[in-house]
């Protein structure tokens, strides 16, 4: 233990940079009162995930905690409630990027990228620097609350060695009225469409070098951000055979593949009738080898409820059933567009899937005690009725099981009219 103890300071702070997760910083910090010491010199440490998944609670009041300024975080793997002083993001609206960052949009429109366990701040270009805003204006409050549904990072938006920020972070996202898709970086003064021939995106990935976007019916499209060209998204797989637009969908890449999770929801606002028969296997032999347009799609995916329905608001609104999850695979066809086709996944493996108001993710179970392997872990995500509910948001929050389909509580509900409980991880 001397040995360690009497290691210069300079070297145990290179120790401590080059670290995969947050949580052993604190761990180098028990060593000796030697590393303790260079740990509390940090004046932030650095910005490192988390080692297991956390949900960030929903705030309960639209002006946050302001006595207090806290966030409360549920830890997964422990099954415990810690609060953190975190004024940064009181009456914000966060979204769940990647490595341990969180997009954040206040009441004014600013937008920045935010570490709660390290507190750096990196401030990326306010709302009204994107091209499509809503017509006519609508309230400051419901932009920060829907403008920017999902985003995305190519990788970490910190350098750890340097302490500076890297402008080579690539930060995709959904945004607008129409939900099409934009792109900025560190240091940007505004975010820059995507020319794409689709819109209502769902959800977005990084994948080896390119960023996938799946639309509101499951096409696939591929682009690749080359700051010496404009950037476009092209279709690489079709619309999967036996969905439907009010099916949420998610894209992942898991283990090296790239997965299409398709989300089924039930309750008062969903009938049943706006989805294929789920206990059948529709997606089986899905191939759909031609670009030939479903020329059954329906126009408008909202359809029209029972009057009294409309005015019936209770606290099951809507949950989740079921998932189905379909593999993006490789193939070639002649005067064909798209490069992929789906092939249906009946076993994640090892495998865990985190899916909600976050850039949707895949672990390995077996480093996470406590995690279940071969299951899709979801928070509640639909904002949109949130309010139409009689306590709001925060409750359709479980695991699936993907052998035997089962649905499980990992917590029980965060509720809330505006802000969405969703993954940091």
């Amino acid at each position: 233990m001397s040995n360690w103890a009497d290691l210069p300071h300079f070297i145990v702070c290179e120790i401590i940079c080059r670290l995969s997760f947050f949580d052993d910083i604190f761990i180098a910090g028990a060593v000796c009162k030697s590393w303790k010491s260079v740990v509390n010199s940090f004046e932030k440490p650095p910005p490192l995930p988390p080692k297991g998944p956390w949900i960030m609670l929903s705030e309960e009041r639209e002006q946050g905690n302001k006595e207090s300024k806290t966030r409360s975080l549920f830890n997964l793997l422990d099954t415990k409630t810690y609060d953190f002083k975190l004024p940064e993001l009181v009456g914000r609206k966060c979204l769940g990027t990647s490595f341990g960052w969180l997009l954040t949009i206040s009441a004014d429109l600013q937008i920045n990228l935010f570490h709660p366990l390290s507190k750096h701040l990196i401030c990326l270009p306010p709302q009204p620097t994107f091209c499509r805003q809503y017509t006519p204006e609508v309230e400051p409050e419901h932009l920060r609350n829907m403008f920017v549904p999902k985003c995305v990072l190519s990788r970490s938006p910190w350098n750890s060695i340097t302490n500076e920020c890297d402008h080579d972070c690539i930060i995709m996202a959904i945004y607008g009225e129409i939900r099409t898709l934009a792109f900025t970086r560190p240091g940007y003064k505004a975010w820059i469409d995507i020319e794409s021939p689709s819109r209502a995106y769902d959800d977005i990935t990084f994948y080896k070098g390119n960023f996938y976007a799946v639309d509101g019916h499951g096409e696939v499209f591929a682009c690749r951000i080359d700051d010496s060209q404009k950037v476009v998204a092209k279709a690489v797989a079709p619309r999967p055979e036996g969905t439907r637009d009010l099916i949420k969908k998610y894209i992942v890449e898991s283990a090296g593949d790239l997965l299409l999770v398709l989300r089924v929801r039930g309750g008062h606002y969903y009938s049943i009738e706006d989805y294929p028969n789920y206990e059948e296997d529709e997606f089986n032999n899905v191939d759909l080898e031609d670009d030939i347009e479903d020329e059954d799609a329906p126009e408008n995916e909202s359809e029209e409820v029972e009057e009294e329905e409309e005015e019936n608001i209770n606290d099951n609104s809507y949950v989740t059933i079921g998932f189905t999850v379909l593999k993006l695979k490789r193939f070639t066809q002649a005067g064909s567009k798209y490069k992929y086709k789906y092939e249906k996944v009946d076993n994640l493996g090892d495998r865990a899937l985190f899916v909600g108001d976050n850039s949707s993710v895949s672990l390995p179970a077996s480093s996470l005690n406590g995690c279940k392997a071969n299951c899709i872990y979801f928070t509640d995500d639909n904002i949109e009725l949130y309010e139409e509910t009689l306590n709001g948001g925060g409750y359709d929050m479980g695991v699936f099981n993907m052998k035997d389909g089962t649905l499980d509580k990992h917590y029980p509900e965060s509720f809330s009219y505006y802000s969405t409980p969703l993954w940091f991880i």
